[in-house]
């Protein structure tokens, strides 16, 4: 372990600047380390000392697991666990308390790897029997899906019905007669009927029904077959398919109802949008508080899961939107396992247009000069000064391929992480260090994202009936990038495209930097390079610590009270240096450079410190208890105050006088600015919740939040918000259990209410702001003006969504999925209401509670798994659509019919565009003359071939406003869809991630002089009524909202596919190694696009203003040891 951090430390990560959490964190969890193994060695070799009166044999059992941290397997054809004893072992070695404990039983044990195997004690034959058939002894081994062997796996002769159980090595050996079955079974696992021959080996599969998979919820878990809610979860391995930079893509096409796009590439800001049913943003919840998924690694994660209906009802006023609930690692009962993870990436461009050469550029804008009516004797090029550009052989003519020179086509990533995970009975712990480095695609110092995260779990049992658990995490993130933006319609891209391909890329002087336009800013290779025009840095960093005591009361079975106390800091530090550059012009022939322009005057800094802090506190009364096998309930009271502040401070100087130095000092203060602010907000809430079950067939879940926000006036501070949802467990019933293909058949049903308390601080009080400026004599003073009317109503937006749902599995598990469909409205949406004011009114009016809107929906989900030989699958798919229609909107009585059906939003849905509609584009001055409308309002004077074609809706003649009909939706798909594939073969597994979406729309309309609008566009050479591009220069009506640029939009996308290979066990024993893996994986690795040819990714927001999405490749390798 040293040697390796030796070893990291001098490898390629520039800096990491460890504070005091850092360190404080780092010292934690080698302490954690350290403890834990010494309980852990003292744990195996500790006696046992037990006392109990007529007991089940069973929970003796436990007990000595529980104290020896050895495993007891044994099966109930060995010995009934219900039988009753009384033992009283003081500081007893576990094989003289076992050899006590089992006397007269007539079984007996073997102790192997920490692991005890109890079996039947054979009796001596008492002779042949005559009558017995012709009998053969076959063996074999019983393993998982990993190899790994099953100790207590019961095989069974289906003929005479005896049986044995696999040994500590897997093993078992049995007589049956011959042509014979064998019944294979073990908790957790599928029962299996094979024919039995010598040296068999049969492989378990694992059942999730049978495995009573734990799901997490708010504020707690619950077995997911007792789930009544909407609730869809990922587990770890569906996580870390493929190395993701940020762990909100790792969701992407994994959940039915989760919309989850990403519309940049850019590192550090190339996060997935998730939104729940098409909501809008979900609520966060990070090991109980809310935190950001953005800022933490994939592998940290131990399960994700999404609230989706009535469910979310329990976080109140943040929940409108659904919740996602992120659970990290814990330790384990278990030695000590430590898990490396070294991944080497590669970056590259999905789609991304490229600018025009030199004489495809010049002739398009000759050609828009020509046609758009401008005389030639004026126009920017000749046709001798295009063909130069072509030809290639004149220096005064050059032809700069701007993309290869300044984007690579494939920009390096690196991820590494180690983790050490274990413990016992009274101390489990959790340690996390990760490392990612990502830099951007720019060639030329264009900058890198770097990340540090730190993670330390500790679960600690201080008495048998009390837990505590400490958590910390902390995360640092370094964002180096350019000073110009290159987030979506950043200016990075502005400069990509008007960076001018008849401009040299150097000059034969090294040290002087050419112009080449560049939209003022001298060109792309200015504004890309940090070195020459300076750099926009920020480090951000998320510090939360959480701590929680849970104490179970002896006395009253299954109550319990829990105290739980978290701290969250977010600090974000920006700097911005701008440097001014003097840009050149060569002439080759005088040898003579000209000063063409400079980029800035002179150095200018600004700098931005802000600061957030939330203090959560929890304290809760839990009960939880089975009456009779029959009855369950558990019930859950809860006390949550949250405290939210923040402050943020600015500054800024310019006129620097050298680029040497890049401190505030350093600048002028003549024209320096400065602010700052600070803020501060709470909730408090109470929270109830009671789940009961009868038989586990009849699910009842119940919940209500009261929430109080300081954002309304104290008679409107609380919401209630209630929840119910009932569970139908049709598979546990007589009628519906006879029928042998149904593994699982549930019905859900729910209703729920949540709040929104989406609006400004304290609108329900009239207040003032500084900046408004009065005249005082011949002076302007700053002083304070209104912010308005206050409106002392404003309240809660009250949300109510409703869900009907069926979970369901056949064929033992060869078809399993569910299906859910729901219904949501939001009542008290504020708006402003539509009112004439006099102009010396001399306010505005407060926002109200008066606009409403539904949403609506469906998700199914279809999976199969199973194995073909040693093949094993798990094949599943998913589809989802929402939308949401406004019930109510705000806005003006329209009393024309065609205003009413184009502006009215009451009654419409949401997202509802509206334009012309198109009909190819015009061939010939004919086909204008022949028309029988008019298009231009000019008698279409203004139209020439290769102008858009619109029709005439309504048939009055003109091509108005009146025309417009519904063309589409929004650029939020309202299908979503994904495919799993996850394959393995002995050691190899395959998984490949599918996603899609359709029902969206994009706008491809594009003015950038690219190679594809000079291949694709309208020309008297291309007189095709059906190209993609109008002709350049055209009529201004092309550019209205039409069909011809808004486009129905969709895609299915191989977003994650990874091949691995996972080294023989009986290679790694030797090397003291538990797993090692080598993979090669990627991401958007194929696109099928239906706007593809527009130059566009599928997921993007507009055309060539975007850091695009990047395809990687990855090659990694996992040990664990």
């Amino acid at each position: 372990m040293k040697n390796f951090q030796q070893k990291r430390l001098t490898g390629k990560i520039p800096r990491c600047r460890c504070g005091m959490a850092e360190w404080s964190l780092a010292l934690v969890c080698f302490c954690i380390i350290l403890f834990g193994n010494v309980q852990i060695v003292s744990a195996q070799t500790r006696n046992v000392t037990i006392d109990v009166v007529d007991t089940p044999i069973g929970k003796v059992f436990d007990e000595l697991s529980k104290q020896t941290r050895y495993k007891i397997f044994y099966s109930d054809n060995v010995i009934d666990s219900k039988q009753k004893v009384s033992v009283n072992f003081v500081n007893k070695p576990l094989k003289e308390a076992l050899n006590k404990l089992l006397e007269g039983t007539g079984v007996g044990f073997e102790i192997k790897s920490k692991k005890v195997l109890l079996f039947k004690i054979k009796e001596a034959s008492s002779g042949p029997d005559s009558k017995k058939e012709s009998n053969i002894v076959i063996s074999g081994s019983v393993t998982d899906e990993n190899g790994e062997p099953i100790i207590g796996a019961t095989v069974t002769s289906e003929k005479t019905l005896k049986g044995t159980i696999t040994d500590l090595d897997g093993k078992f050996s049995l007589e049956i007669p011959e042509n014979t079955n064998l019944a294979i079974s073990y908790v957790g696992y599928r029962n299996q009927i094979v024919k039995g021959y010598s040296n068999m080996i049969i492989r378990m599969q694992e059942d999730s029904r049978m495995l009573d998979e734990v799901v997490v919820v708010g504020y707690g878990t619950q077995r997911k077959g007792n789930l009544t809610g909407a609730v869809s979860s990922v587990k770890a391995d569906k996580l870390t398919i493929a190395p993701v930079a940020t762990a909100s893509n790792t969701l992407v096409g994994q959940l039915p109802g989760l919309i989850a796009t990403q519309s940049s590439g850019q590192p550090g800001s190339d996060s997935a949008t998730l939104n729940v049913r098409g909501f809008g943003s979900a609520l966060i919840i990070v090991d109980g508080i809310e935190a950001s998924l953005d800022n933490i690694d994939a592998n940290q994660i131990e399960s994700i899961s999404i609230l989706k209906d009535g469910a979310a009802s329990i976080y109140g006023a943040r929940a409108g939107n659904g919740v996602i609930l992120i659970t990290t690692k814990r330790g384990t009962d278990q030695k000590p396992t430590i898990t490396l993870n070294t991944t080497f990436t590669w970056q590259g461009v999905t789609k991304m247009l490229k600018p025009a050469s030199s004489g495809q550029r010049a002739e398009m804008e000759r050609e828009a000069w020509l046609q758009s009516g401008q005389p030639e004797a004026s126009a920017p090029f000749t046709e001798d000064q295009i063909q130069k550009y072509y030809d290639g052989t004149d220096p005064l003519f050059p032809n700069t391929n701007w993309y290869k020179e300044l984007i690579r086509d494939w920009a390096p990533e690196q991820q590494h992480n180690i983790s050490i995970r274990g413990g016992n009975d009274r101390l489990k712990f959790y340690g996390f260090f990760g490392y990612l480095n990502q830099e951007t695609m720019i060639k030329k110092n264009g900058g890198n994202y770097e990340r540090f995260n730190l993670q330390s779990n500790i679960d600690a049992k201080i008495l048998d009936n009390l837990t505590l658990r400490l958590d910390l995490a902390y995360s640092q993130e370094q964002r180096n990038y350019t000073t110009r933006s290159m987030g979506v319609g950043g200016s990075i891209w502005q400069d990509y495209w008007n960076t001018l391909p008849y401009y040299p890329a150097t000059l034969p002087d090294p040290d002087k930097i050419p112009y080449a336009f560049g939209a003022g800013v001298g060109g792309l290779h200015v504004s890309s390079n940090r070195d020459i025009s300076g750099y926009d840095d920020a480090r951000g960093e998320d510090l939360r610590g959480t701590a929680s005591l849970e104490y179970k009361f002896k006395s009253v079975k299954g109550l319990s009270i829990k105290m739980f106390e978290s701290y969250r800091k977010v600090y974000s530090f920006n700097k911005i240096f701008n440097k001014p550059v003097d840009l050149y012009t060569y002439d080759p022939g005088s040898d003579i450079y000209t000063l063409a322009g400079t980029y800035g005057s002179k150095a200018s800094l600004s700098q931005a410190h802000s600061r957030s802090e939330m203090f959560t506190q929890q304290y809760s009364i839990n009960y939880e208890n089975n009456f009779n096998d029959t009855h369950h309930l558990t019930a859950m009271a809860l006390y949550e105050a949250i405290n939210y502040s923040g402050d943020y401070l600015f500054a800024s100087r310019k006129d620097f006088m050298m680029t040497a130095i890049d401190q505030m000092f350093a600048g002028s203060t003549e024209g320096m600015t400065n602010n700052g602010y600070a803020s501060e907000m709470g909730r408090m809430s109470f929270v109830g919740r009671v789940n009961y079950s009868y038989k586990n067939k009849y699910l009842l879940e119940t919940i209500l939040r009261a929430d109080a926000s300081a954002k309304f006036p104290p008679g409107k501070r609380w919401g209630y918000f209630p929840s119910v949802s009932v569970g139908w467990m049709l598979s546990e019933e007589k009628f519906i259990s006879q029928v042998r293909f149904i593994d699982n058949l549930k019905l859900r049903l729910s209703y729920g209410q949540s709040g929104n308390d989406g609006v400004g601080n304290f609108q329900y009080l009239s207040g003032y702001t500084y900046g408004h400026a009065y005249l005082l004599g011949k002076e302007s003073v700053q002083g304070m003006v209104s912010t308005g009317l206050a409106n002392p109503n404003l309240t809660w937006e009250k949300v109510e969504i409703a869900n009907i749902g069926i979970d369901y599995s056949f064929f033992n598990r060869k078809l399993y999925g569910e299906v859910d469909v729901f219904y949501r409205e939001r009542t008290g949406i504020p708006a402003t209401r539509l009112m004439s004011l006099p102009s010396t009114f001399g306010a505005n009016l407060p926002p109200e509670n008066i606009n409403s809107l539904n949403d609506r929906g469906f998700e199914v989900k279809l999976g199969t798994s199973g194995a073909v030989n040693q093949l094993k699958y798990d094949v599943s798919g998913n589809i989802s659509w929402s939308r949401a229609k406004w019930k109510y909107y705000e806005e003006p009585d329209y009393t024309d019919s065609d205003q009413a059906r184009i502006f009215k939003q009451s009654g419409k849905w949401t997202d509802c565009v509206y334009g012309y509609v198109s009909d190819g584009l015009f061939t010939s001055q004919a086909e204008i003359d022949a028309a029988p409308y008019y298009e231009d309002l000019q008698g279409n004077a203004m139209l020439k071939p290769g102008d858009v074609r619109y029709k005439d809706l309504n048939g009055d003649g003109i091509i108005n406003w009146k025309d417009q009909k519904e063309i589409g939706g929004s650029t939020m798909p309202h299908w979503i869809y994904g495919l799993n594939v996850a394959l393995s073969y002995k050691g190899f597994d395959l998984s490949m991630l599918f996603q899609g979406a359709f029902g969206y729309n994009q706008n491809i309309s594009n003015g950038l002089y690219s190679t594809l609008l000079y291949e694709e566009r309208w020309s008297p050479e291309n007189n095709d009524a059906n190209a993609i591009y109008a002709r350049l220069g055209g009529a201004s009506t092309n550019n209205y909202t039409s069909d011809f640029t808004y486009k129905k939009a969709g895609y299915l996308r191989l977003k994650v596919a990874s091949l691995g290979y996972s080294l023989p066990r009986q290679l790694l024993e030797k090397c003291h190694i538990n797993n090692a893996r080598v993979y090669l994986s990627g991401t958007n690795l194929l696109t099928f696009n239906r706007l593809g040819k527009y130059g566009i990714d599928p997921e993007a927001q507009n055309v060539g203003y975007y850091y695009p999405q990047q395809r990687t490749i990855s090659l990694g390798l996992n040990i664990s040891f």
